[in-house]
């Protein structure tokens, strides 16, 4: 354990004192256990190579029902830094026994307005209905439990880990003993956004990479996203995210939107492409593009490349006009944005939708612009 009691009482946790304090008190038998009020002595430390803390004699405290190992201690002290770093104003505290859902939660985060969430490193088996009862006893304290399992389990098809997965909707995997610890989420996606992951895992500019890895498993498919701990975000309800899952989310929603739509919205489309095409290439070349587009959806059909359709033959309106944006695209060109620059910006729509004919729109004029060079 990490937590022990001192020679007046107080909390001691073994990181946050002196080591030279923790011997004096180990030796003199003035370290007693939060539970049981039995002496406990001093263990590990840089010396051994592992994470310092207290220790029973075997079979002395009948709250400590299993050995403790390495990973589990390590992982229990990088959260509850992990916490405090997210939470500066909050109470974290590490093995909080709780009267009342009677547990004793491996890091306890109290705020100030009176939400409780009790954070869980699982690094051992855990059969489905133990989990259960535990997560149902947190329920009824009003305590919000976030479980996160050792990353030793991680490829373990467990079912308390599909029952995390259905009630949040994420499995966080965490290795402690890495330097910096590193975490895996997982989450479900549908098939429709599947699909959708796929198709921008061809793109230049994309949130999520194929390379960080796919399942299927028993609820259907999944990704897995590989980053460090200091990387994650949580929230006071212990909603965890990450910033490329966050990210990645809202183009999901605003792709979804865009496949729906009854016709191409340029604010639609600029929020699509925030943080991956440059505001002056939306603002100078897209939105221009798109308005022109809107005016005469039909004028490069028509145009057909310069001979025009047999039931319409080509007038010579359509001809000025198509020379005019040809000779504006050139005027960007000499302005930094390139053909071969808006042809890797049309790969970034996506090809949903009415947005469909707006690509074949940039590539057809780009075309035509490069061809009257």
């Amino acid at each position: 354990m990490l937590v022990a009691y001192g020679p007046e009482g107080q909390p001691v946790v073994a990181d946050e004192r002196a080591l030279s304090q923790l011997q004096k008190w180990s030796q003199q038998r003035q370290l007693f256990c939060p539970n049981c009020r039995a002496v406990l002595h001093l263990r590990g430390g840089p010396a051994r190579r592992t994470q310092l803390h207290f220790a029973h004699r075997k079979g002395e405290c009948p709250w400590s029902t299993e050995e403790e190992s390495e990973r589990h201690m390590r992982g229990k002290a990088v959260l509850a830094a992990w916490l405090r770093q997210q939470f500066p104003a909050a109470s974290v505290t590490l093995e909080e026994r709780l009267p009342e859902p009677n547990r004793i939660a491996d890091v306890f985060v109290s705020h100030a307005d009176g939400q409780r969430l009790a954070v869980e490193f699982q690094c051992a088996p855990l059969e489905l209905d133990e989990w259960q009862r535990r997560h149902q006893a947190y329920q009824q304290a009003a305590i919000t439990d976030l479980w996160i399992i050792g990353s030793n389990r991680r490829d373990k098809q467990e079912a308390f880990q599909e029952a995390i997965l259905e009630s949040s909707g994420l499995l966080i995997f965490l290795d402690p003993l890495l330097t910096p610890a590193r975490v895996w989420l997982r989450w479900p996606l549908s098939a429709q956004a599947l699909q959708a992951w796929q198709e921008e895992s061809t793109g230049s500019a994309r949130t999520l990479d194929l390379s960080t890895g796919g399942w299927v498993g028993r609820l259907g498919y999944g990704v897995t996203l590989s980053t460090t701990l200091a990387e994650l975000q949580i929230s006071a309800q212990g909603e965890v995210n990450h910033p490329l899952r966050a990210a990645y989310e809202r183009r999901l929603r605003l792709r979804h939107q865009m496949m729906f739509a009854n016709h191409v919205d340029e604010d639609l489309l600029a929020a699509y492409l925030y943080n991956t095409v440059s505001a002056d290439m939306i603002e100078r070349v897209l939105r221009p593009l798109l308005r022109a587009y809107r005016s005469d959806p039909e004028l490069l059909r028509r145009y057909n490349y310069g001979r025009g359709t047999a039931e319409q033959p080509l007038q010579e309106a359509d001809r000025q006009r198509v020379a005019r944006a040809c000779a504006w695209l050139r005027h960007l060109a000499r302005q930094g944005f390139p053909p071969e620059r808006l042809r890797e910006v049309a790969q970034e729509i996506p090809f949903v939708g009415p947005y469909a004919a707006f690509v074949r729109y940039i590539e057809m004029l780009v075309t035509l612009a490069q061809s009257h060079h």
